[in-house]
């Protein structure tokens, strides 16, 4: 009998050990993460307002897309670096900001969630247009990277037609 309770044991001690050994890891998206996305896209905006288009790639996850207002979808960083290339040197773009209202996320997918400003070229290139709108960047984590997977923007202002 003494066996038998023994086996039991034994039986039941494994059977718990598999389980714990088998159960995914933990998934919160928690202050550390939060703090890094932040991170993230402080050095973004640094990166932006140098006009560095390599650092900026860095930010950018193999397969990323961008949908900026008022254009069709790019996919793959040298079609992101490329339009933000165009952005500095077509419309003058600078002193970009970014307010996050929301980061959240679940394991190793997030969100970004807030409002945008920067300067532009105006219709007549001698003044400058302030446009603002709205962000929505999903972020993927990768080897403990956050990266861009989408960039999705909106502004809030029509779009600028070109004096003739």
């Amino acid at each position: 009998m003494r066996l038998r309770i023994i086996q039991v044991a034994v039986v039941a001690a494994a059977v718990s050990l598999a389980a714990c050994a088998t159960q995914a890891p933990s998934q919160e998206f928690g202050k550390q993460d939060v703090e890094k996305v932040r991170q993230m896209l402080q050095s973004f905006v640094a990166a932006y307002n140098a006009k560095d288009v390599a650092k900026l790639g860095t930010f950018f996850s193999e397969n990323a897309a961008l949908m900026p207002p008022n254009r069709s979808t790019l996919r793959g960083i040298e079609l992101v670096k490329g339009y933000y290339e165009g952005r500095w040197n077509d419309e003058g773009a600078t002193n970009l900001a970014i307010e996050p209202i929301a980061i959240e996320g679940h394991g190793t997918i997030g969100f970004v969630a807030g409002t945008f400003g920067l300067d532009l070229k105006g219709p007549a290139d001698t003044e400058i247009r302030h446009d603002r709108g709205k962000v929505i960047w999903i972020i993927h984590k990768y080897a403990g990277q956050w990266k861009f997977e989408w960039q999705i923007m909106s502004s809030d202002l029509p779009p600028v037609t070109p004096a003739k």
